[in-house]
């Protein structure tokens, strides 16, 4: 998602205005507050807010720029270092695993002995659970 810088229309018709205000007279001063002068002023402000609010999202997108490239390079880094590791000790080293390796040895369809207690548990404590049928052994 990238932000866009932004124009305002609103902007545009008051400065457009302001012009046409100031044809008539450049102090016109219709009461209550509604002067060139003031409406000028709020004008500038606007164009102030708008030109710093630009200049945000360009700095943003120049930000999000580089965090990419320092995120490109830090994981450029990490696999090399790994790759280190894996040199220096081996890749079935306890160093490897330490550093962020995997094991190679165990397959995807290979579980470790935790992971089949896990399993074989779950298996087990599923019978009867939820259905109201509870085995029972057969005597004869």
């Amino acid at each position: 998602m990238s932000l866009k810088t932004r124009g305002s229309a609103v902007l545009d018709k008051a400065q457009r205005r302001l012009a046409q205000l100031k044809a008539i007279d450049e102090n016109l001063d219709l009461g209550l507050g509604l002067t060139v002068a003031a409406y000028s002023q709020l004008i500038d402000r606007n164009r102030a807010k708008l030109e710093a609010h630009n200049t945000m999202v360009a700095n943003i997108a120049e930000s999000c720029r580089a965090m990419n490239q320092m995120d490109s390079e830090l994981a450029d880094l990490s696999e090399r270092m790994l790759r280190g590791v894996a040199i220096r000790y081996g890749k079935d080293s306890l160093e490897y695993l330490k550093a962020g390796g995997s094991n190679r040895k165990r397959g995807k369809n290979q579980l470790s002995l935790s992971d089949r207690e896990t399993a074989d548990s779950t298996d087990s404590s599923t019978i009867g659970s939820g259905n109201g049928y509870v085995p029972q052994p057969v005597m004869d």
